[in-house]
């Protein structure tokens, strides 16, 4: 079998959205849908973006690969829907997820994180009496793991998508910048004789199908139905005789973030649903089917089926804990992206404020003299180079500089910095030449460094080159404000 197996451990709790419920809140689904595992394979994708490449049409687009859901864990392995021809207990409650062994039916608990938040004013920033209504997301838990695959047609598309998914943090779900949907991702090989129900598939005349995702089918005007016979018919390329059926219908919906835009919502049969059917077709047309799945969108992870799923006539129903991940370790992996990008961001905002406080500073006691045309240009070539990170291109400017006009009108100016007032010119030979002078403008008691567990960030060369550039351009920039209309310009 050409793919692997990957396994999500949420860093974050996550919204799998669902429809219905309360129009202000969210109430996430048990599992994560192949599609937010396909998207964020997508986001990572470095090659052609197009659905006119074919490239991109077999790895995402047209079922040839295939991204199928993330179930809960359950005892280190991945669950599977719950048959529907078993009824859940009247007051039994748990999961719709689990796995039967001899007569026991096993069903994960159901664990769910609810918060409460508070609508917020986008101008004030706070809960107002008109903007302050209180809603509530029911989200998968931190902590979490679940586990899904990914089938390919060939193996060079199964290592390629791997490689894009390996050891990655993904965003999944709805509300990424309000501290959901971070989830860790983990990957292993799967068998040549892999099976998603780890049984051995025995075919006769009669059949039972079980769904282990909801199924998108078609009847034969082309309407949506919970019969599968059509739809199954035109798979084996045999004729299919339906019997009877346990079956409960779903709404399926979605969001494309590319568009923004919500997806067209559809009837479904859902998981778990079982079929009774007769057809005479062979061991391989099966195994074909349970590889490749049934009904509409396949590449999403819709359609997937057992083939005479070994099920007892009566379970005895058991409820399993379902386990969460410890996370609160105040350890960080040394390349966790994540940490990374954060940790860099909030230094940047620390440098930027120190800029502005420094700049404002060294033009305190300017006086004029030299025209806004020259620092106008000055600006122009610096904030070139903060473009194309050329530091040498404005070092030859600044030497070819010397000696013209522009320039000793410049070196009349003098700016402020600690306790000196060097010339305006001196000073941005030495920031050009010396990486220390940007340690030199930083308040007392700032250390340019942020920390987080004991992972820190601090400023590299390449920070440095850049910071001295934008201290230049915020200098140039309140001189030239301070000039204002004077000295003809």
């Amino acid at each position: 079998m050409n793919g692997f197996l990957y396994t999500l451990t949420l860093q974050e709790p996550v919204l799998a959205g669902n429809l219905g419920g309360d129009p202000n809140s969210a109430d996430s689904r048990f599992y994560i849908p192949g599609s937010a595992l396909r998207g964020a394979a997508i986001q990572a994708y470095k090659g052609k973006m197009d659905a006119a490449d074919d490239d991109f049409r077999r790895l995402f687009l047209n079922g040839a690969t295939r991204f199928l859901n993330a179930y809960p864990v359950m005892d280190g392995k991945r669950s599977l829907p719950n048959p529907l021809k078993y009824r859940k207990p009247k007051y039994f409650q748990a999961s719709d997820f689990g796995k039967i062994e001899g007569s026991s039916l096993f069903a994960v608990d159901k664990i769910e994180q609810v918060n409460v938040h508070t609508q917020r004013d986008a101008v004030r920033g706070h809960a107002t009496s008109e903007a302050g209504a209180v809603y509530r997301y029911i989200a998968l838990p931190a902590g979490m793991q679940l586990q899904g695959m990914v089938l390919a047609e060939n193996e060079s598309d199964a290592q390629a998508l791997q490689k894009l998914l390996k050891d990655q943090t993904i965003l999944l779900g709805k509300a990424r910048t309000a501290g959901y949907g971070h989830a860790k991702v983990e990957t292993a090989p799967l068998s040549e004789t892999w099976r998603e129900t780890d049984q051995i598939l025995k075919v006769a005349q009669k059949i039972t199908i079980t769904l282990l995702s909801p199924a998108i089918v078609r009847d034969e005007d082309g309407q949506f139905t919970l019969d599968i016979a059509t739809a199954l018919s035109t798979r084996l390329g045999k004729a299919v005789t339906p019997g009877s059926s346990q079956r409960r219908t779903e709404i399926i919906s979605g969001y494309n973030r590319s568009w923004g835009l919500p997806l067209p919502q559809v009837i479904a049969i859902a998981a778990g649903s079982v079929f009774e059917v007769e057809a005479d077709a062979s061991l391989d047309d099966w195994q074909k089917l349970e590889s490749t799945g049934l009904g509409e969108r396949r590449a999403e992870g819709f359609g997937r089926v057992a083939v005479n799923l070994e099920m007892p006539a009566e379970v005895e129903w058991q409820k399993v804990e379902l386990e969460l991940v410890p996370l609160a370790t105040g350890q960080l992996a040394k390349d966790d992206p994540v940490a990374n990008r954060m940790l860099i961001r909030l230094l940047r905002r620390d440098l930027d404020e120190q800029i502005i406080h420094c700049a404002r500073e060294a033009a305190e006691l300017y006086a004029g003299g030299v025209p806004n045309s020259q620092l106008s240009r000055w600006r122009v070539i610096v904030r070139d180079v903060l473009e194309t990170r050329d530091l040498p291109r404005l070092k030859k400017f600044a030497e070819d500089s010397k000696g013209k006009p522009g320039w000793k009108k410049m070196e009349k100016a003098r700016v402020t910095f600690g306790q000196g007032r060097p010339r305006l010119t001196e000073w941005i030979e030495d920031l050009l030449e010396k990486p220390e002078m940007l340690d030199q403008v930083w308040e007392d008691g700032f250390r340019p460094e942020r920390k987080l567990g004991t992972k820190t960030v601090a400023i590299t060369p390449e920070l440095n080159a850049e910071y001295r550039l934008r201290l230049l351009d915020a200098v140039l920039a309140i001189l030239s404000k301070k000039s204002g209309g004077k000295n003809g310009n």
